[in-house]
């Protein structure tokens, strides 16, 4: 299975649905919740963080490790 995904302005939103109605196609809405200590533990770490702990986003990728897949 091949998954595309696209940016569609909002005004030709409705041309856009319009024409894939013709296709066959599937609805992915991402959605997801988070329990109150899952809130709670987050803002904390919001609350105690420093800006000078931060790393960009091209230096943090660079320090990513998979492990293989045995």
């Amino acid at each position: 299975m091949t998954q595309i995904t696209l940016n569609i302005p909002d005004n030709e939103l409705s041309f856009f649905m319009q024409l894939i109605e013709k296709f066959n196609y599937e609805t992915v809405i991402n959605e997801f919740s988070i329990t109150e200590e899952m809130k709670n533990l987050l803002d904390e770490r919001r609350s105690t963080s420093k800006v000078d702990d931060f790393l960009p986003w091209n230096e943090a990728k660079k320090q990513l490790r998979f492990k293989s897949g045995e």
